[in-house]
């Protein structure tokens, strides 16, 4: 496989990965814990999530693939909406759309001309986080908070997960240290591949039309239907 091929593929499965982390963190919750300093600044994070109903953002995406000793960035935007609507758009080097509208997920892949359709729980596993449909999931049933840094405007929550197949091997949270908003997510797997993204410009309840999660087929593009015949 050629690298930029490996690049493309690897892409696309972070970017599946990120969609679908980020439909299990603002839609799932963290159960009380027992009172310390860093478990009450996860709560925190936590019952921030739990009031957004809406987030929009511009985000920088790097993806270091350790094969080939190789970073890929891309820049895009983000809509998201509970329960479980999201719209994941990548620009230039490798332009990507990804949309679900809670039940079907589709990713677009502008280079390649190519759609993939599939239904949404088909790529949950037990070793993702995204186990669980927004609202269903307990986030500290998978993972273990192996560490809290406060920084000067940020805090840092690094996650572990509990299953031991896992191909992942850490989490990174970070969050802005006056309102908890999540501003960066950092993914380690057990291959030695990074996954990192920040967001910036983000919105927070703002009204996002219904319309902008229901995808149409552009004309001339070949599509790979995985969803089940009615």
């Amino acid at each position: 496989m050629k690298s930029d091929t490996l690049i493309r593929h690897l892409m696309q499965r972070s970017a599946k990965f990120f969609f679908l982390l980020f439909i299990f963190i603002l839609g799932s919750y963290w159960p009380a814990l027992a009172i310390n300093n860093e478990q009450t600044i996860v709560n925190a994070i936590q019952k921030n999530y739990q009031s957004v109903r809406t987030f929009q953002a511009e985000f920088e995406q790097k993806s270091f693939v350790n094969m080939i000793n190789r970073t890929e960035t891309v820049q895009g935007n983000v809509q998201i909406k509970k329960p479980g609507k999201m719209k994941w758009v990548y620009n230039d080097p490798d332009p990507q759309i990804l949309v679900s509208n809670q039940k079907t997920l589709w990713l677009y892949s502008l280079e390649d001309k190519q759609v993939t359709k599939m239904p949404i729980e088909s790529i949950y596993s037990s070793n993702t986080p995204a186990l669980f449909l927004a609202g269903q999931g307990i986030l500290t049933n998978i993972f273990n908070v192996t560490e809290v840094i406060t920084g000067k405007n940020i805090y840092t929550v690094t996650l572990s997960p509990k299953e031991a197949k896992s191909d992942l091997n850490r989490l990174i949270l970070r969050t802005n240290k006056n309102n908890y908003q999540i501003t960066g997510v950092t993914v380690y797997d057990e291959l030695g591949n990074k996954t990192q993204i920040k967001f910036r410009n983000i919105r927070i309840n703002e009204q996002i039309a219904e319309s902008n999660f229901d995808f149409r087929v552009p004309a001339g593009v070949e599509t790979q239907d995985f969803t089940p015949n009615p």
